[in-house]
């Protein structure tokens, strides 16, 4: 079931998998140990849990009183709301199912209506006979320069359970992976934020067919993560990155319009990230 950040992780109880699931916090952001001390709460009302937590998340695995089908879309929906957001399961034949959370514009969060709509797809994704899947969120468009960062981590279980076996020997061996859009059938290079390849385009991606960077990023997530979800973004909604706001050299072709506003979007974003960018690239220099 979805994981975020690659350290929260849901699975099934190995003494009840039909009844109960277990929760694994490790390592969170200080965003994720709130998000996850709230969702605690809900699964308290819906009476799998018997009290909310309130101290350390990351203290022990967390056991569930319900099956995973159930518990895994209450949690996606609560924790990844809003628009830009889908969920990615990969099935035993290799096919990837979407399912989009929320429309351009419609947010979840204020929505309960639509986090409802959200759970119900999600419950009947995960009835089907799945391998893996990942919720993720769309980058900022627009985006700072990449840097080399010589403590370039290992990808994680979550990219590599959507990855075909060419891009897997491309990741381990080069940090990157080709991809093809849906709609404009373009090629793109995806590459690690702190891989030689990034760094010389100054972008992680990079369309093949026209020769020049798409600008979007997402830097509160790890690069694997960056990655995983520029690559189901681009495989099955690819105007969400390839529009207006990302496509800003001259050589571009079919630009879509862009569903979450205009050529500004992100700009804003793009100047803090920039400054913390610099600080990091700064102090490990």
């Amino acid at each position: 079931m979805p994981s975020w950040n690659g350290d929260v992780r849901l699975e099934p109880s190995p003494d009840d998998p039909k009844h109960a699931c277990v929760l694994t916090v490790t390592e969170p952001t200080a965003q994720e140990r709130t998000a996850v001390a709230a969702i605690t709460g809900i699964l308290v009302d819906r009476g799998w849990l018997d009290a909310a937590i309130t101290a350390d998340v990351t203290a022990e695995p967390l056991v569930i009183r319900a099956p995973l089908e159930e518990v895994g879309p209450v949690v996606v929906a609560a924790l990844r709301p809003g628009p830009g957001v889908l969920t990615a399961v990969r099935l035993r034949n290799g096919r990837v199912e979407i399912c989009e959370h929320s429309e351009p514009g419609k947010g979840a969060r204020k929505d309960p209506k639509s986090r409802k709509q959200t759970e119900d797809k999600l419950v009947d994704l995960a009835k089907k006979p799945a391998e893996a899947a990942a919720t993720v969120r769309r980058p900022t468009p627009s985006c700072p320069d990449c840097f080399v960062d010589k403590a370039v981590r290992p990808a994680t279980e979550s990219l590599l359970a959507f990855l075909t076996p060419e891009q897997h020997k491309s990741w381990a061996k080069e940090r990157l992976i080709v991809c093809r859009g849906h709609l404009s059938g373009h090629r793109y290079i995806l590459a690690h934020r702190s891989s030689e390849v990034a760094a010389k385009n100054k972008r992680i991606c990079y369309d093949v067919e026209d020769r020049d960077v798409v600008h979007f990023h997402d830097w509160s997530v790890p690069p694997e993560e960056e990655v995983l979800a520029a690559k189901l973004i681009l495989e099955h909604r690819e105007p969400w990155l390839r529009n207006e706001a990302t496509c800003l050299g001259v050589r571009f072709t079919r630009v879509f319009k862009n569903p979450f506003g205009n050529h500004l979007d992100g700009v804003a974003d793009a100047r803090l990230t920039q400054i913390v960018g610099v600080v990091a690239q700064l102090l490990t220099s």
